[in-house]
């Protein structure tokens, strides 16, 4: 099954043949578990008109075999309302547990028949297992609360009730976030003390010990569209990412795990947004059409235009129930609207795979991919209730696989990386800002959970800033900017960094900038924070708050140093701009 990850839990003939008829039996007790290469991939044909590359799911293997099902965590899922009584979800559903923004009840299934997000990313959690009908969830007994602030007003307020404020996250273990800005080209504007009062409660929750709050990256690598201005991102952004997960505020906190996308092949999927502060990797997929549904009752050549990616697999999942509503309800002839057709064999009431269109199979985005770490996460838990959320990032981080261990950077003509492939720091971790530490693996994060000892004491350097005597110039590569801060005294093995840095160099709106910023640890690993060729709707290159996660395990003390580049200022000319501050922060034990 998964030998090209090297699988290391070896298991004789007899129990791989209880385990094979194991397996059968829970196939049977789920449908369409077959159809979730997520959870396991053996390369068989699933959604879409392309097969999985065998091995490339989440490494459950034997855990749930094992009852290792998410059983006493509960996870809250902030999102568009989740659909309680679904007959895959209710059983999970912790009764009088969630929270209806807009009337105040403990209800929020949705009202409006489009608001199926909620619902989907909570079937991927944690769909009811072994109950003889659909699917089944990464933590399939872990339970489930719904805060519908999607469907709400979406403010703060509403997130820091879901997060520790209000009375029904209190006992919430893993907090999924689904969710991001519509238009994530700005970068980041807080203070230092709100800051703090973010992460400061949200450290309390859970005894002392933490929510693991789970964040999505993003769906911006290629397109960032608005309803009035069209496609905002310029074609020479897409090589290194349109959008930056960093311009997220809430994906720099210490205490948020932010995770990017990959597909069925292994590889970034097509949409997922990169940046320094992308912690780790679960599975998204891509769009789980499949042309002969497709082109029943599309206009003639539709399917023909579409990209490859259209037609590779999603995530199958729960859906609001009944054709009517949700993803997957019955097409609409003749079709004015993508979402009028059937994308695949699942859809209408009359598929021969289920005619319910209580599950859909064309979830995808890094809102899919979050819960599938959720999920995990659950897992873990359930295996070692006493950790941390430090211990749960600290071992995501060490437990990953390197997928597509190829990427490369992005370079220009004259050789200038613009944007950096998979690195290794000083400590021998390999991260990328594609994929953080790689893609989440169950069992080894299981198995290191159990038993695992806690990190100790955090120790937090508080915000250094640099003495920068004066403005420095943004030079080309022969003559970047520089700004060092020296920590002492700080944390012997780092866990996260967190960085602002301001300057006056102009950026041309919603144009790609040809400005590099990077961060070189005490240890000398460079870890690019704003690639050249990203694209933002501010005035200058300024930003408050950044985590550049590249630097687990190593030292945190010693000389910091951000260093800013533009790569397309030619020798001797003329420096367009300079960097005014620098402030740094480092959290380790």
């Amino acid at each position: 099954m998964r030998q090209i990850f090297k699988k290391r839990t070896a298991l004789s003939l007899a129990t791989l043949a209880v385990l094979a008829s194991a397996t059968a039996h829970a196939q049977q007790g789920d449908p369409l578990y077959r159809y979730q290469w997520h959870l396991m991939n053996y390369g068989q044909q699933v959604l879409g008109d392309t097969r999985p590359v065998s091995g490339i799911d989440l490494g459950i293997d034997d855990l749930h075999d094992y009852n290792i099902r998410g059983k006493g965590v509960i996870v809250g899922v902030l999102d568009e309302g989740t659909e309680i009584r679904h007959p895959d979800l209710a059983a999970n559903v912790v009764p009088n547990g969630s929270w209806n923004f807009n009337d105040g009840s403990h209800d929020p299934t949705p009202t409006n028949p489009d608001a199926a997000h909620g619902t989907s990313v909570s079937g991927i959690i944690a769909a009811v297992g072994w109950n003889g009908i659909g699917v089944r969830g990464v933590a399939p007994s872990a339970r489930l609360k719904s805060f519908n602030f999607l469907d709400s007003d979406a403010n703060n307020e509403q997130i820091q009730y879901a997060w520790w404020d209000g009375p029904e996250s209190k006992d919430v273990a893993v907090s999924n976030n689904s969710w991001g800005s519509t238009i994530p080209l700005f970068l980041t504007v807080v203070s230092e003390n709100e800051l703090a009062a973010w992460e400061n409660p949200m450290s309390a929750t859970r005894g002392g010990l933490g929510t693991v709050y789970v964040k999505a990256a993003g769906n911006s690598f290629a397109s960032v569209p608005h309803p009035l201005f069209g496609e905002l991102c310029p074609a020479s952004a897409a090589q290194v990412g349109c959008s930056q997960s960093i311009n997220d505020t809430e994906a720099n906190y210490f205490n948020v795990i932010t995770v990017a996308a990959a597909n069925a092949a292994g590889k970034r999927s097509s949409y997922s947004t990169p940046g320094a502060s992308v912690w780790v990797s679960g599975l998204g997929g891509e769009y789980g059409w499949e042309r002969a549904s497709v082109s029943v009752n599309a206009p003639a050549g539709f399917a023909d235009r579409q990209p490859a990616v259209r037609f590779d697999p999603a995530i199958v999942t729960t859906d609001l129930s009944g054709c009517v509503n949700g993803y997957n309800a019955n097409a609409v002839v003749p079709p004015e609207f993508v979402s009028d057709l059937n994308l695949n064999r699942l859809e209408s009431d009359q598929s021969a795979i289920d005619g319910t269109c209580n599950y859909g199979g064309t979830m995808n985005g890094t809102s899919a991919a979050a819960p599938t770490v959720s999920g995990v996460v659950a897992l873990m838990l359930q295996a070692n209730p006493k950790l941390s959320f430090r211990d749960v990032k600290y071992i995501l981080a060490t437990t990953s696989r390197r997928i597509d261990p190829n990427q490369a950077a992005v370079t220009n003509a004259d050789g200038t990386v613009l944007s950096a492939g998979w690195t290794v720091n000083a400590a021998g971790r390999a991260f990328s800002n594609w994929y953080g530490y790689g893609l989440v693996d169950a069992t080894m994060a299981v198995t290191r959970a159990t038993g695992f000892k806690s990190l100790g004491r955090l120790v937090d350097s508080g915000w250094q800033p640099a003495q920068v005597a004066a403005a420095q110039p943004i030079g080309n590569v022969a003559a970047p900017a520089r700004a060092t801060v020296r920590i002492a005294g700080g944390a012997g093995r780092v866990e996260a960094v967190q960085i602002g840095m301001a300057s006056d160099y102009p950026l041309d709106f919603l144009e790609s900038t040809t400005l590099r910023v990077s961060l070189i640890s005490p240890s000398g690993t460079r870890a690019i924070v704003v690639p050249a060729g990203a694209a933002f709707a501010v005035d200058t290159m300024t930003f408050d708050l950044a985590a550049v996660n590249a630097f687990i395990d190593e030292t945190g003390n010693g000389d910091w140093t951000l260093e800013v580049v533009d790569t397309a200022l030619a020798t001797g000319a003329e420096t367009k701009g300079n960097l005014t501050s620098f402030k740094i922060r480092v959290l380790g034990h």
